[in-house]
């Protein structure tokens, strides 16, 4: 049975155990398994590569046929999937599966693909195709992520995004969501800003050398400085990205006040925090205080005082101050 990309809530109607999802987009891709089966699910998810289940089909089918009064849901994933499956996947749908999903995952397939025409000609199957995306369609995504999050941005510089994303929207995610840490709690950005953040490796850097600071991981902070070229057009960019996460940290521990726990302080918090920041989010909230952060930003804010009368020195400003919180936090 074919579900079309832009019909994906039909997923949830399907009563179907087995889904094949295919093509270039792998973005769109990786949007709809945590969007359609992902999101809100609580049991186990179990993930594969073509290869691991090649080398050991019994144990691939001993999961997905098992079934026990006491065991969970599972989603299992298996991706890079390829015709080499085909054999093995007729053989899980010629069976019943309990309290099982499993999800296909693949690159583009041709129409005369086996693994293509088992699951658009069987009405027990669901296949659908990821097209790779047009400029109108990345245009709304990003339009409806900015207003959703209350940014003001021109069409101008949404284009400016598009452009350096390669009409991938993947890549698009991954940048807008730089410009969002980027813009905690400020509804506005640059161009120049979107020039620094947007396609650069600094883009990344800037963040990641922040959180560790953050997390009193002066080892890795003191490597980032040591193996990265910055300038003095840089020290802007981290003071205002150190702010941000500071912003964010300030929102978080007031939140943590009511609630007690840290953990559910994070899941609750929007916008969301992604999976694989959630560790080191963690280790920001058990090293800083409500008062050690305040203290902070206002240092921040003279620091920022101080560019505007020296701008040669910025650099060395900011790099001082950045490798000294993160061996002094708590003293």
């Amino acid at each position: 049975m074919i579900i079309k990309s832009f019909n994906l809530n039909d997923i949830k109607k399907s009563k179907s155990n087995c889904f094949l999802l295919y093509g270039e987009n792998d973005g769109h891709k990786e949007e709809a398994i945590s969007n359609y089966f992902l999101k809100d699910f609580k049991g186990e998810v179990v993930r594969y590569d073509e290869n691991q289940i090649l080398e050991n089909k019994n144990l691939f089918l001993e999961t997905c046929f098992n079934e026990s009064l006491f065991e969970s849901s599972k989603i299992i994933l298996i991706s890079r999937v390829t015709s080499k499956m085909y054999e093995i996947i007729k053989e899980l749908t010629n069976k019943k599966i309990y309290n099982k999903k499993i999800i296909f995952i693949s690159q583009l397939l041709e129409k005369k693909s086996k693994i293509r025409q088992l699951f658009e000609t069987e009405e027990e199957l669901v296949c659908v195709a990821f097209y790779q995306d047009n400029t109108s369609s990345l245009y709304k995504i990003a339009y409806n992520f900015f207003k959703t999050n209350n940014i003001s941005i021109s069409s101008e510089n949404i284009n400016l995004i598009l452009e350096k994303c390669s009409g991938d929207r993947k890549n698009l995610k991954n940048e807008m969501n730089k410009i969002l840490n980027f813009s905690f709690k400020k509804n506005k950005i640059t161009k120049e800003e979107i020039l620094k953040l947007v396609s650069s490796q600094e883009g990344e850097n800037y963040f990641k050398l922040i959180d560790l600071c953050l997390a009193m991981n002066h080892f890795k902070v003191i490597n980032i400085i040591n193996n990265n070229s910055f300038n003095k057009n840089d020290a802007i960019i981290l003071i205002r990205s150190f702010l941000s996460r500071l912003k964010r940290l300030v929102e978080l521990k007031k939140i943590q006040n009511k609630k007690g726990n840290i953990k559910e302080t994070i899941d609750f918090f929007k916008p969301s925090i992604f999976w694989k920041d959630k560790e080191i989010v963690q280790k920001q909230m058990e090293f800083w205080t409500l008062e050690r952060i305040y203290i902070l930003i206002e240092e921040l804010n003279t620091l920022e005082l101080k560019f505007k009368r020296n701008y040669e020195l910025s650099n060395n400003l900011i790099f001082d101050l950045i490798i000294n919180t993160s061996k002094n936090a708590n003293s």
